[in-house]
């Protein structure tokens, strides 16, 4: 009876606790949602601006406006494909490029064949460590280099990315089973040994160009180099160069997208064979690799979790485009396309609870026009995704974090405490978002938030402003600061 009567009061106790506590946090969740909409209304960027915020833990939404209207996200749409390639494919997946033929003495006969799967992170130093793979059996001579692309269809330019045709930067890169570097190539150009002369032009993978080169080398003023780029019938690249560079200048990089990326893969791999002393033919051909074919040299990419950091930190197109179609191929089979991608990444999102209505994927990347997702859409995913213990550590990690690394670097500096901002930036000419995580003291409290603002051009640092004090507002829901002392 004794311990009956000291279990009551304590029990009471406790219930005005849980009582007085929950008070609290609604008041709390009250003032945030009033802050948020004060915020909006003072800033004035117009309708087409979406926010959800929501509580992880208890799935209440702490602020919204416009949070079911679907909206233009940029390159918020690589969360939706960072989200799906990390479920399906798993935060382990490797990717294989590798060289396969046949060896006869000193020699690969009939052909030694380049095939890859996709790996986003190849480099041309990764091929010439195949070379010396191959250099190491022996071999002296290869009769014949193709490149198989066959895991991928010969959709090399992603879905939505020819609305810009001109552009010929490399963030509006092509992709390929086999691609390197990125599917870009570095111009340099540095002044002739003296004024009147040609410029000097370097390019890896030379035998790819057809180059006309008219840069000339003045005795001073300003470099100036025009570069116009168009595909040859052979599927090489016609660079003309135009302009003129000073005597005792340092060298001048550009890079700029190919617009073949087998064909430029093989020509890189030719310089890497020749590198190591290897003969080979000028010529390179696309083809599938026979069924029987050993394989000779072979280099795996890093862990799809590390492959992310591009995603999240970098906003690398590229990089999102490969990954859609690698998840296609690993799933649906070969070639990849696209599209197939796409419809399993929104499936993703159906079996984490997501409502899909009125949402639109038609790239990976978010560039360009044509994806339509809304604000509560992203929240809900990235509370699904914090959720789920099997890939919540990699997903975290591989968004940016605000104040210290990539496209966050420079933002949100000034939180309520350190390295609590983990999200990802969306930038277009008229879009402005950013989606991701305010984490909280303990693992179990963190907020998910959602931005998209549509119709900004020319009010982009004012709409990034807002989303910063936003974010901040969440940062103090979740650290608040001590009541003044009376």
């Amino acid at each position: 009876m004794r311990r009956a009567a000291f279990r009551q009061p304590f029990a009471c106790l406790l219930l005005a606790t849980l009582l007085a506590t929950t008070a609290w946090g609604s008041a709390q969740a009250t003032s945030l949602s009033d802050r948020v909409s004060a915020l909006i209304q003072q800033a004035a960027l117009g309708d087409a601006v979406g926010i959800a915020v929501i509580d992880i833990r208890s799935g209440q939404t702490l602020a919204s406006h416009n949070a079911n209207t679907p909206l233009n996200p940029a390159s918020n749409m690589k969360l939706i494909t960072a989200a799906a390639a990390m479920i399906e494919l798993g935060p382990e997946l490797t990717l294989r490029t590798g060289l396969y033929g046949r060896i006869a003495g000193e020699q690969v006969t009939g052909g030694l064949f380049l095939k890859g799967h996709g790996d986003p992170t190849l480099r041309g130093s990764d091929l010439l460590d195949l070379a010396q793979q191959l250099a190491h059996r022996g071999v002296k001579r290869v009769d014949g280099l193709i490149v198989d692309g066959s895991h991928f269809d010969d959709q090399h330019l992603p879905p939505a990315f020819d609305q810009q045709p001109n552009e010929d930067a490399a963030f509006r890169a092509a992709v390929g089973a086999v691609s390197v570097d990125a599917n870009s190539y570095l111009l340099r150009v540095r002044p002739g040994a003296s004024p009147g002369t040609p410029a000097i032009v370097e390019l890896d993978g030379a035998s790819y160009f057809v180059l006309d080169n008219q840069v000339t080398t003045t005795e001073s003023g300003p470099a100036s180099v025009v570069a116009i780029q168009q595909a040859t019938r052979d599927q090489k690249l016609s660079l003309k160069l135009r302009g003129t560079v000073p005597a005792g200048a340092s060298e001048f990089a550009y890079r700029r997208r190919v617009e073949h990326p087998l064909v430029y893969a093989g020509h890189r791999m030719l310089d890497a064979l020749r590198a190591h002393r290897i003969q080979v033919p000028a010529q390179v051909r696309i083809a599938r690799t026979p069924a029987d074919t050993a394989l000779l040299a072979s280099r795996n990419s890093p862990p799809l979790a590390h492959i992310l950091d591009a995603l999240g930190k970098d906003s690398d197109n590229f990089v999102a485009e490969m990954l859609l179609k690698v998840l296609a191929a690993e799933r649906r089979g070969v070639p990849a396309r696209s599209s197939e991608g796409a419809i399993l990444a929104v499936d993703v999102l159906k079996r984490l609870g997501v409502n899909v209505s009125g949402l639109r994927m038609v790239n990976g990347s978010g560039l360009f026009n044509g994806n339509q997702v809304s604000a509560r859409q992203f929240a809900t995913l990235l509370s699904a995704m914090y959720g789920t213990a099997a890939v919540r550590n990699e997903y975290v990690t591989h968004l940016a974090i605000a104040g210290v690394d990539g496209t966050l670097a420079h933002r949100m500096g000034e939180m309520p405490a350190a390295r609590i901002v983990r999200a990802k930036t969306g930038t277009l000419r008229d879009t402005i978002a950013l989606s991701g995580y305010v984490l909280g003291p303990t693992p179990e409290r963190a907020v998910a938030f959602s931005f998209i603002a549509n119709n900004v051009n020319g009010k982009h640092t004012e709409t990034r402003a807002l989303m910063d004090a936003i974010v901040r507002e969440i940062g103090l829901y979740l650290y608040p600061p001590p009541a003044p002392a009376r």
